[in-house]
């Protein structure tokens, strides 16, 4: 329609500078005296008519488009509605992911509380330690595993084997007892060593390889191991590393079955997988 008030207005237009420039060639069809005024009151008449009409159409079609795109823009914002199945869908959907982000936020504040709570006991950390002057006697422990983690406790500081009483390399979470009597105590890639020796593990029936206290990680019974090649493993009555707190050991490329006493300190695990208490 547009195309169509354009194409007349324009043949308006053409037939107003045809008749001022020569007048007569409308006179077949225009009665009376042919005169330039007379064309051009006829054809300028004619032409702001079909300008205005096309004006106005074209403004009218504008708005009916901008209608149409507001209506489109309403289809497309308007949310769609659920069915009741989907509604609950949505509803599980939301509960599950508002329940794992809980279950992260809680875990995450659980170890930061453990970490101030290790922190606010005795603490130390890597290097070659005074007993007596730089740390005090007492049983500590690293509260996470720490890769290439190396301590021995020393009777001096020559640097010679004779010097070390016990000695460990480990890759998992540790308990070490430094006697009075010791002259010093190495810790080298291990973190963080503390006198908090509460819990680590968050079951106690299940657990993997580390040193543990016997009633406060893990439970005395018989236990089961998921093997694993060079697993070795240690029946505990102290923490001291000597081979007097060993009560029994094994070596083994497979699984393991051993019963932990009530009476026994600890337990220790090096590459044997995950232990299982037996029902």
């Amino acid at each position: 329609m547009d195309n169509l008030f354009l194409l007349l207005f324009l043949a308006s237009f053409v037939c107003l500078i045809i008749g001022l420039i020569k007048p007569t060639v409308f006179s077949r069809f225009i009665k009376g005296e042919i005169t330039r005024k007379k064309i051009g009151l006829i054809f300028g008449i004619a032409t702001v008519a079909f300008f205005v009409i096309f004006g106005i159409t074209t403004d009218t079609n504008k708005q009916t488009q901008s209608n149409t795109n507001e209506k489109v823009a309403e289809q497309k914002t308007e949310p769609k509605q659920l069915s009741p199945e989907e509604q609950e869908k949505k509803a599980e959907a939301e509960a599950a992911a508002k329940k794992i982000a809980d279950e992260e936020r809680a875990k995450k504040e659980a170890e930061e509380k453990a970490l101030q709570e290790a922190l606010s006991k005795p603490h130390f950390g890597d290097g070659n330690h005074i007993v007596g002057t730089d740390i005090q006697p007492g049983t500590y422990r690293t509260r996470k595993a720490s890769s290439g983690c190396y301590y021995s406790r020393l009777s001096g500081f020559g640097g010679s084997l004779g010097e070390i009483i016990s000695n460990e390399n480990t890759d998992a979470p540790a308990v070490i007892t430094i006697a009075a009597t010791d002259k010093g105590f190495k810790s080298t890639r291990c973190g963080t060593w503390t006198q908090d020796l509460s819990a680590i593990t968050s079951d106690q029936t299940t657990f993997g390889d580390g040193i543990f206290i016997i009633g406060t990680y893990i439970q005395a019974g018989t236990y089961k191991s998921s093997g694993s090649d060079s697993c070795y493993y240690s029946r505990l009555r102290g923490f001291s590393g000597s081979l007097g707190d060993i009560i029994s050991n094994e070596n083994t490329d497979s699984s393991a079955v051993v019963t932990i006493a009530s009476s026994d300190k600890g337990f220790k695990s090096t590459r044997c997988g995950t232990w299982t208490k037996l029902k």
